[in-house]
């Protein structure tokens, strides 16, 4: 099993089964975006819950025989009293057994209604979330980057928890105690017309209640999650910076930062609280006293003799039976506001553009394709370019190394020609063709990007190196971690490839790291491999090794290297030098050191090393 992901994964044979690794996410893809913006939260909440039809049609009929056994019960209270109780008839057994029957159906009917409404209600959270991940997973880096990354996991969970109770308030409290607040007011008027207009008469007011305090909370509820989103991101900036906040002294700063933010939480969760703490209070507060005028009244036509004490005391019953089911509503629309402003916040990120995907496939080129940088330029900021009409053309199976200071725009050229940026001006070609006439599919298929920081699951050795190559036969893994030198950890590991790795590869070196991804990279069988600084946490001699084993793979594919060490892009025949970001230079590195002064600038250190070696060992030959 493939930790914390999902996957089935079949040892023997490496075959593997990713359908479960965001439960239907073709599907709940789909129904995120045919939702049209345009239409309110509430019925975009409740097109989802919808999704379970079959579940909400039986939580229903169970709520309304819940509702219709609890209102028979005061009816049987009347005919008791009115009867047996007032003629003095002994046999009542006739009566014990309705009851009887009655508690019985409420019962069923409360468990099958709970058993139900919490069905319902999980299956909808993990509706609204696997749409939202799977959502998240089909955008762009530039998108995702808009917010920051606890926010979105605060809107995942935090914002989607507060809907937990959106299908048992909506069900539950609106329909069940609906149902029973209706039927009671009905029974109401059966037993005396004009009590139960008396009563009617406070639905206008507390309606404008309900409207008037519930805009309060929710707007406070936005707020106070919005302030949780930020709370998210503060501590997971805090725990990624950890090794920096102990080694600077900032735990203070970070205390006081956290504080400060809970506290503004604090304050929104409280005031909305307290708004609903008053709607509570303001309609439970009106319904008793409607109640006591009531009885007042009531007891003024039983004296009188227009009703009965038993109708008397029916109605009684019923009152309090709307009562107790508005005061829950008044509890619940507060719940509601919260929930509908969660909605918002979830529905904002579903809302997001996805890339577009298209069928078509291309076949991946034997010898690798050429890439070519045309009059491309690129900026983060307007007016400051990191990239100014960037011309470079590598042609098929050629190995290019790409050189500038740091923030020069190597990892810009990356991000460039996986299409998670694009060109402000200019174009980027792949074998001829505009990159922007590919489907993101097939480019990603062609082009493999190695990072300097490596992304790595809390998952076994081999998943964590066939990650996006689950079909890859054993011996293509084995090859990679031959490859790679990953065979010596492979010995040391206590379980080989199947070892689980911590979080991140916490329990391995930056090297080892590195070693996997580029193992990852293998598998993938790019065209086109961009080496982003991936082997700068290896010492020279390991990353030689490696390079040298790799020699006749990579001769295979158009390679592109970036680094900053020497011995690195010395392996390339042709270094391209960046400087403000143009082509500032492009030769061989022999010729680069001897005559090019931005090379020699950024290599100082690395060159005056080396030619006092050189020094050094023909004064020995001397």
């Amino acid at each position: 099993m493939l930790y914390r992901l999902g996957i089935s994964v079949e040892r023997r044979h490496h075959t593997v089964d990713v359908s479960c690794l965001v439960p239907n996410w073709k599907g709940a893809r789909n129904v995120a975006l045919n939702t049209k913006t345009t239409d309110s939260t509430i019925t975009r909440l409740l097109r989802d819950c919808l999704l379970q039809k079959g579940r909400i049609s039986l939580a229903v009929v169970s709520l309304i025989g819940l509702g219709l056994s609890q209102l028979a019960l005061p009816w049987l209270v009347k005919m008791w009293v009115e009867g047996p109780l007032t003629n003095g008839d002994a046999d009542i057994g006739g009566f014990v057994a309705t009851a009887s029957i009655i508690a019985v159906l409420i019962a069923v009917f409360l468990f099958s209604s709970r058993a139900l409404l919490a069905s319902v209600n999980q299956r909808f959270l993990e509706h609204l979330r696997s749409t939202t991940v799977a959502h998240v997973l089909s955008l762009e880096p530039e998108t995702v980057r808009r917010y920051q990354s606890g926010d979105l996991m605060s809107r995942v969970f935090q914002d989607a928890g507060l809907l937990s109770g959106f299908v048992q308030s909506l069900l539950k409290r609106v329909l069940g105690d609906g149902i029973l607040a209706l039927g009671a007011l009905v029974m109401m008027a059966v037993i005396d017309v004009r009590l139960a207009l008396a009563a009617v008469l406070l639905v206008p007011l507390l309606a404008v209640i309900f409207w008037a305090i519930g805009t309060v909370i929710r707007r406070l509820a936005a707020v106070a999650q919005r302030r949780m989103g930020e709370l998210s991101s503060i501590l997971q900036q805090q725990l990624q910076g950890f090794t920096t906040v102990k080694g600077f002294q900032t735990e203070e700063f970070e205390d006081r930062r956290f504080a400060d933010t809970y506290g503004s939480y604090r304050r929104e969760v409280i005031l909305a609280e307290g708004w609903t703490a008053a709607l509570m209070a303001t309609v439970f507060l009106l319904a008793t006293l409607a109640f006591v005028v009531a009885i007042w009244f009531g007891s003024r036509e039983v004296a009188g003799g227009s009703i009965t004490a038993g109708s008397l005391l029916a109605f009684c019953l019923y009152a309090g039976q709307t009562i107790e089911p508005i005061r829950r509503l008044a509890e619940t629309h507060g719940l509601l506001q919260r929930a509908l402003a969660a909605g918002e916040r979830l529905y904002q990120v579903l809302d997001l553009e996805p890339a577009a995907l298209e069928p078509a496939r291309v076949s991946r080129p034997a010898g690798g394709c050429s890439l070519q940088f045309d009059r491309t330029s690129f900026s983060y900021q307007p007016g400051c370019e990191v990239l100014h009409e960037f011309n470079v053309d590598i042609r098929a199976g050629e190995q290019v190394a790409i050189v500038a200071a740091s923030g020069g725009g190597k990892s810009t050229i990356a991000s460039l020609v996986l299409r998670f940026l694009d060109p402000v001006s200019g174009t980027i070609r792949l074998d001829g063709v505009d990159l922007k006439t590919y489907s993101l599919d097939d480019l990603r298929r062609l082009i493999c990007v190695v990072e300097q920081r490596p992304f790595l699951l809390n998952a076994p050795l081999v998943d964590n190196i066939r990650y996006g190559s689950w079909d890859a036969s054993t011996a293509s893994i084995e090859e990679a971690v031959r490859l790679t030198g990953l065979d010596e950890l492979q010995r040391l590991l206590p379980h080989g490839l199947d070892t689980l790795i911590d979080e991140a590869g916490r329990d391995l070196s930056g090297g080892q790291r590195q070693r996997i991804v580029l193992a990852r990279a293998i598998l993938r069988d790019p065209a086109v491999l961009v080496l982003d600084e991936a082997t700068s946490a290896l010492d020279s001699e390991a990353e030689g090794r490696i390079l040298d084993d790799l020699d006749e793979w990579l001769s295979r594919r158009t390679v592109v290297l970036m680094a900053h060490r020497l011995s690195t892009i010395s392996r390339s025949p042709l270094v391209i030098v960046l400087h403000d970001g143009e082509v500032a230079a492009q030769a061989s590195p022999a010729e680069l050191s001897a005559h090019n002064e931005v090379f020699r600038t950024l290599f100082a250190d690395q060159l005056e090393a080396t030619e006092c070696r050189l020094g050094n060992r023909t004064s020995l030959s001397g």
